[in-house]
């Protein structure tokens, strides 16, 4: 299923955000006294957002990957190109420097009723030309896990704290997955 979807998103390059909604009437049985629910319409799918990178560029194939828990929506562009290496924790701001073709970027997003804003851009701290940094993206309550399918580095070990992961890229397309928390 999650391949089909990906397929269809590869096509869209943006996200729909979609919800449901229902209607129905409250009546009181004069004879009981007891109120009675009934719904008089069938619930039905109606668009809620429509969401699109901050730094939206061609080819960038923003939402090739998506991830929703809760109210936390990622959505992997694997194909964006800036050259940023940092975390920028804010809704306001992406890089628009295309020089790292295809590097990748993944975008986070917030709901706060049926309002969705930009959280986070992420980028990989060993940003690279080609590495498609948000191949696949996962996420679980606070946690987000980011496939680089083509990260280059010759780093054989885990990095388990904020320090940069291996810039030495002398293994082609070795990949890599990041893994960040919101804390």
């Amino acid at each position: 299923m999650k391949n089909i979807l990906q397929i269809i998103l590869i096509f869209l390059f943006s996200l729909t955000v979609i919800s449901c909604s229902s209607s129905s009437s409250s009546t009181t049985d004069t004879t009981t006294g007891n109120d009675t629910t009934t719904d008089t319409t069938a619930r039905v799918w109606e668009q809620e957002a429509y969401v699109k990178a901050s730094n939206n560029g061609a080819s960038d194939g923003f939402s090739y990957s998506v991830a929703l828990d809760g109210g936390t929506l990622a959505v992997a562009a694997y194909g964006e190109d800036s050259n940023q290496t940092t975390i920028t924790n804010d809704n306001s701001t992406a890089s628009s420097n295309n020089s790292n073709a295809d590097s990748g970027a993944v975008y986070v997003y917030k709901r706060t009723g049926t309002t969705w804003a930009q959280e986070a851009y992420i980028k990989a701290s060993n940003n690279g030309v080609v590495d498609r940094f948000g191949y696949e993206v996962a996420l679980d309550g606070d946690t987000l896990v980011v496939g680089a399918s083509d990260e280059d580095s010759n780093q054989t070990t885990i990095t388990n704290d904020n320090s940069t992961a291996s810039s030495n890229n002398s293994n082609t397309d070795s990949g890599a997955a990041y893994v960040y928390s919101f804390k």
